[in-house]
């Protein structure tokens, strides 16, 4: 049996066929046009993206039966012995084995020799940074002035450890790595013409493993085609490829954020079972925590998301969720130093499960709760309204400019909505419409989801409003923010004060000639 592997079965054989390097194809196909082609040119690029392919595209073009053309015909006999690798004038030379000045030398004397068979002499010399200083001296001159039906083609994947003076002799082309959206098209492509059974969602893991490689991406095809007989799943791509599906990674993040113990040692475990790469993990993860922080600005009722995503971005506040995104991505590093990997991940879970356990009441609720019972101490007996309740709800009169502060230290907001409430203050209530008042400081607050958010708050958890207005003040009010700047700003100084009567800081202070510091 003789089978041939999909990344040479479906190697491109025109211009047109290439994916992912228009910009290298277009100067290539305009200079064939013009008939203006440079004698030497450098492909760089990672593994993968093109660099020999295009190297023979251009090959061909120059030899073509039909003259020298922009796309080659591909039916002619110089186009049909490039593509079988036989054609006598393309000599191809791998710089990893023949490396040495004899090898060189003995390439440059064959060059002085017509064609045998095509318009042009054309060497491909491939991984050309591996040649020796030696080599690299022997090729400058003939570099610099060939001979006209000679043609120098070199690629490589390292231009840094190309000599200088053979950079300035060559016209240099960058092949970018090929987008996992044009990857995966071609691997649709593939299957479609191969008559295959295929799930997207297994073409768009392998395009993501592939690295911007579309040889990597076909070869992976070509394994996981053989694991399940011919036919392409999502499961048995994870399953192949030992990843871990983005469906459980967000399960570990619901947890963590649901503050569910049981259920994430649960899942630790069946992790565990899995001998999953970790590091992929806690890439799945930080990725599933930027699509959220993304949600907590823009409007999500405008975006095309998850519906899970979308909740967590609305019950949890901005901060916490790049805390957590800092901790996956710093605890990549940490992998390397952990007993083992399954250790090192469990306890970055762990840390972002007591980051958020300490969030369950941070700093600010904390004085928001103070300064609550601050108001309620300097507020006379008589200013304090009794909530008098319609179905468990307040009436909307309990809203007033004395105890506005107090009211939305109770509010069961989160994240926007949360922040924009607390800086605002109470202005008046007319026609069953609320109107509130906001610093043009804070305007930047007033984003549409968290507005909409806090209107459809307070018309729920208070009988009688209409509609809440909010309106933009350039004196600020009584807001929960400013209370509790305020609180924060007497408490430093309550704690500066007992450091400075403390003994034992003094002591240190007159020992080491120290000073006291005010802390931010």
């Amino acid at each position: 049996m003789n089978y041939l592997v999909l990344a040479r079965k479906w190697r491109p054989k025109s211009f047109s066929e290439v994916s992912g390097q228009d910009h290298v194809v277009k100067a290539i196909q305009n200079s064939l046009k013009q008939n203006k082609v440079h004698h030497a040119l450098l492909f760089t690029g990672t593994r993968g993206v093109g660099k020999t392919t295009i190297a023979r595209l251009f090959a061909k073009s120059l030899n073509c039966d039909e003259g020298v053309t922009p796309e080659p015909c591909g039916k002619c006999d110089s186009c049909v012995s490039i593509d079988a690798g036989s054609f006598m004038d393309l000599i191809e030379v791998d710089a990893a084995s023949q490396r040495g000045i004899d090898d060189t030398r003995n390439l440059l004397e064959n060059a002085q020799y017509t064609p045998t068979v095509g318009r042009y002499k054309v060497y491909l010399i491939d991984e050309v940074h591996q040649l020796t200083k030696e080599a690299f001296n022997a090729l400058l001159k003939t570099l610099e002035e060939p001979p006209e039906h000679m043609k120098f083609l070199l690629a490589t994947t390292e231009s840094e450890k190309i000599p200088i003076t053979v950079l300035s002799r060559c016209l240099k082309f960058n092949l970018k790595k090929i987008s996992e959206e044009l990857i995966a098209s071609r691997m649709k492509d593939i299957l479609d013409a191969e008559k295959i059974e295929y799930e997207e969602g297994a073409l768009s893991i392998i395009s993501k493993s592939a690295d911007g490689s579309m040889r990597d991406a076909l070869s992976l095809l070509d394994q996981a085609l053989a694991y399940e007989n011919y036919k392409l799943s999502e499961a048995n791509v994870i399953d192949m490829l030992g990843l871990i599906d983005n469906k459980f990674a967000l399960s570990i993040v619901q947890s963590i954020l649901g503050q569910d113990a049981e259920m994430l040692k649960d899942q630790l475990e069946v992790l565990d079972s899995k001998y999953p790469n970790y590091s992929d993990v806690l890439d799945n993860i930080a990725s599933i925590t930027q699509e959220i922080a993304y949600l907590q600005i823009l409007d999500s009722s405008k975006v095309d998301a998850q519906t899970e995503l979308v909740d967590l971005s609305n019950d949890h506040s901005p901060e916490l969720i790049q805390l957590i995104y800092q901790i996956s991505i710093n605890s990549k590093r940490d992998l390397a130093m952990a007993p083992s990997s399954k250790e090192g991940f469990s306890m970055a879970v762990l840390r972002m499960y007591a980051f958020q356990l300490s969030e369950s009441e941070p700093e600010q609720e904390k004085a928001q709760k103070n300064a609550q019972k601050k108001i309620k101490k300097s507020e006379p007996l008589e200013n304090v309204q009794p909530p008098s309740a319609i179905n468990g709800q307040p009436e909307k009169d309990i809203l007033s400019s004395n105890n506005w502060t107090k009211e939305v230290a109770k509010m069961k907001l989160r994240g926007a909505i949360k922040q924009l409430a607390a800086n605002c203050f109470f202005d008046r209530i007319d026609n069953n419409v609320l109107y509130l008042k906001i610093n043009s400081e804070s305007e930047h607050q007033m984003i549409e989801r968290a507005v909409d958010g806090l209107n459809a708050y307070l018309i729920s958890h208070y009988q009688g409003f209409k509609k809440v207005l909010i309106q933009i003040n350039k004196e600020n009010g009584k807001t929960l923010a400013g209370v509790v700047k305020t609180q924060n700003e007497e408490q430093i100084i309550m704690n500066e004060s007992r450091a400075s009567s403390d003994p034992v800081v003094q002591e240190f202070v007159d020992i080491f000639d120290a000073t006291i510091e005010e802390t931010k």
